[in-house]
């Protein structure tokens, strides 16, 4: 996955980015945890719909159709520069 494969806007919710695949997705997080812990990312919650992680001092959230959401930002440039970050990530399994 690229990033230009997804639609960023700031979280409704909350104070956080979020990046929507433009296609559905169903990922495999058990695979994907691994990749990232094998990248040395810190990944604090693991559950079947739900990967939250550490990534550089940042929290991110990794769902299971593909959201990205990237914490305590609403501003687009920082956001994307850390959900890019994470797809490398999880397409080469290192940084």
């Amino acid at each position: 996955m690229e990033l230009d494969q997804f639609t960023g806007r700031p979280c409704k919710s909350s104070l956080a980015f979020e990046f929507l695949p433009k296609k559905k997705e169903k990922l495999d997080l058990a695979s994907a945890a691994k990749q990232l812990r094998m990248a040395k990312v810190e990944v604090e919650v693991e559950t079947p719909v739900l990967l939250m992680v550490k990534l550089e001092g940042t929290d991110l959230s990794l769902f299971r159709n593909g959201k990205i959401m990237v914490k305590e930002t609403r501003e687009e440039a920082k956001a994307r520069e850390k959900a890019e970050k994470l797809l490398k990530l999880l397409k080469t399994g290192r940084g």
